[in-house]
């Protein structure tokens, strides 16, 4: 039977390999201005499907010859890893405050010290990659989602790396995604603001060249850059696109900006609630809910809130931009982005096509969808998380999800 299910998972392994790479191509090359502005720095989704799968495949035969690592063992490696992380971290954030202060400074000697600290990480990364999918898979069949007994469709798979980046660009007088063009992850801060001015100069549109949380390839593309927690909710986040992408939610995805709002938004409130799940069965702790600070009540001053403030500049810019005036927004965005760097958040460009991306995400303070709160409540709703993603997987549309969403509403004033 255990052989019967290795021949089984590896063919659904090359069927959703095959399957990805067409859905991820097709219609990727219109020559639309970003395409035409990023045409040096194109990634090639293909070539690292090729590459990765079949390097994942090497590894996980290894697992079954003498000597593997023992899951106590990888649990310490888990451990080591992201301990190791904590200076690399550091590091990165200092090259991206000198980026969003438009400062040299020392970069070429903190990225020589970021590369040596990131070393080291590498050697471990296979070890940890199998761990991590073998406590995502855990959480999954404990919500009901394996089949076969413990067998999980599509098998959850990833790839600790630095993902691509991806360029996005907006309408100057709107806040709407239009573009979306991957990049190779060695792009550097000078290339990318070179395809922003040149988007900005020759086709009026707002860009930004921006790091991305993750990418459903499959393996799913998952970075280095952040702590253990964080990556346990990125690695589920990416597999529910996996598991949506056989199903009525995925199948629909790229209709409208609503479904692909909606598909995000599921994804990341679902994720972090299975990646906080894998995150304890690898020994991790989450810590309590923060208590409301006392300083509120003593007139101390209170710390600087990032939701609150961004989710007041992305509603100001929303007025201005109705209002017809796109320069005043757009200064506003640059003195908020000051206020954002002088506060410990380097965000390197505050523009239309920032508000436009991490709209996506309802979730997220810089989108102003109701997604967000819909996509909350209906969990509310459905206690189980594993019944709220088989049932978010059948929706087709918007509507649906609306519909779905009044009807559940309805059941509960019962």
């Amino acid at each position: 039977m255990k052989t019967l299910l290795r021949r089984v998972r590896r063919g659904v392994l090359i069927a959703l390999v095959a399957l990805l790479i067409l859905s991820l191509q097709s219609g990727a090359r219109h020559f639309n201005p970003a395409e035409r502005a990023a045409q040096a720095y194109l990634y090639d989704i293909a070539q690292w499907e090729f590459n990765n799968f079949l390097s994942k495949w090497i590894n996980r035969a290894g697992e079954v010859l003498p000597g593997g690592a023992t899951p106590a063992r990888k649990s310490e490696l888990v451990r080591r890893y992201f301990d190791m992380g904590i200076e690399a971290a550091r590091l990165r954030y200092r090259l991206r405050l000198m980026a969003a202060e438009s400062s040299d400074g020392r970069t070429a000697e903190l990225q020589a010290r970021l590369e040596a600290a990131e070393a080291p990480r590498r050697a471990l990364a296979d070890d940890v990659e199998e761990a991590i999918e073998a406590a995502i898979s855990a959480a999954l069949a404990e919500e009901g989602l394996a089949t076969l007994g413990e067998f999980i469709f599509p098998p959850v798979d990833i790839r600790l790396n630095e993902p691509p980046k991806l360029l996005v660009t907006s309408p100057r007088n709107a806040i709407r995604r239009m573009h979306d063009v991957l990049l190779r992850s060695d792009v550097t801060l000078r290339q990318r603001e070179a395809m922003e001015e040149r988007l900005l100069r020759d086709a009026d549109l707002s860009a930004l060249v921006e790091d991305i949380g993750g990418l459903a390839t499959y393996p799913a593309s998952i970075p280095t850059t952040q702590p253990m927690r964080w990556t346990m909710e990125a690695a589920a986040h990416e597999w529910l696109h996996h598991y949506f992408f056989f199903r009525p939610l995925g199948q629909n995805m790229f209709n409208n900006g609503d479904m692909v709002t909606l598909n995000e938004t599921i994804a990341s409130v679902a994720g972090a609630e299975l990646g906080d799940r894998a995150f304890t069965l690898l020994g991790g702790e989450i810590p309590p809910p923060a208590q409301a600070s006392q300083a509120a009540t003593s007139g101390a001053p209170q710390p600087f809130d990032f939701q609150a403030e961004m989710r007041r500049t992305r509603q100001r810019v929303d007025a201005l931009l109705c209002e017809g005036d796109v320069e005043g927004a757009e200064a506003y965005m640059e003195e908020r982005r000051l206020l954002f760097v002088e506060n410990g958040y380097p965000i390197r460009k505050l523009n239309q096509a920032y508000f436009a991306f991490y709209g996506t995400y309802a979730d997220l303070p810089a989108s102003s969808s109701p997604i967000g709160g819909q996509v909350h409540r209906l969990r509310e709703l459905i206690p189980d998380l594993g019944d709220f993603i088989m049932r978010v997987a059948q929706i087709s549309d918007y509507g649906e999800f609306l519909d779905t969403l009044t009807e559940l509403e309805s059941a509960a004033l019962e």
